[in-house]
């Protein structure tokens, strides 16, 4: 339904029950700037997953001494903001039992760019705004609380909303 597979999230969910410490998961990204210019994005990495693989790559925008040639970071930002909160509302609807027929979402904000370039400390955006488009035969009521609960069980919302420990190490070659 929706595009998920219950069965497998149901088996999922059983076991992460049974034994909480199948839940954790390690995330690793891996990149490399591009420091000489060669008419490439100036940021790459290769991400693995179950099936496969794919390149990603970044390029800031012209004005922030880019060259445009690829999305920019923030944009993979509000990419990763979407794609998380479409599959957790599409997975809750699911385990609901609510047919959704489409599912359209934007997510949009502010940027104030004088921070980054060190010229203010301005806050960095005003928020995100999330809006969803559903076509479904199930009433408002419903889709509310299905966004409700999307809204509590999503990881990108969850990061962005609660403060998470960064430790930063520099290794110095040569």
């Amino acid at each position: 339904m929706n595009h998920i597979n219950l069965e497998a999230l149901n088996r999922t969910i059983a076991a992460f029950k049974s034994d909480p410490s199948k839940a954790l998961k390690e995330n690793i990204l891996t990149g490399e700037w591009a420091a000489d210019d060669g008419g490439i994005p100036q940021f790459q990495s290769q991400l693995s997953f179950e099936k496969g693989s794919v390149t990603l790559s970044m390029d800031n925008p012209t004005p922030m001494g880019g060259s445009g040639l690829a999305p920019g970071p923030l944009q993979y930002c509000l990419f990763g903001m979407a794609s998380c909160f479409a599959g957790t509302f599409m997975m809750v609807a699911a385990q609901a039992g609510v047919r959704v027929d489409r599912l359209g979402i934007k997510v949009e904000n502010k940027v104030d760019m004088t921070r980054p370039l060190g010229i203010t400390q301005n806050p960095l955006t005003d928020g995100v705004r999330i809006t969803l488009t559903v076509k479904s035969a199930a009433s408002k009521e419903v889709l509310d609380g299905l966004e409700e609960r999307s809204r509590l069980q999503c990881p990108a919302v969850y990061c962005l909303t609660n403060p998470i420990p960064i430790a930063i190490s520099l290794i110095r070659e040569g």
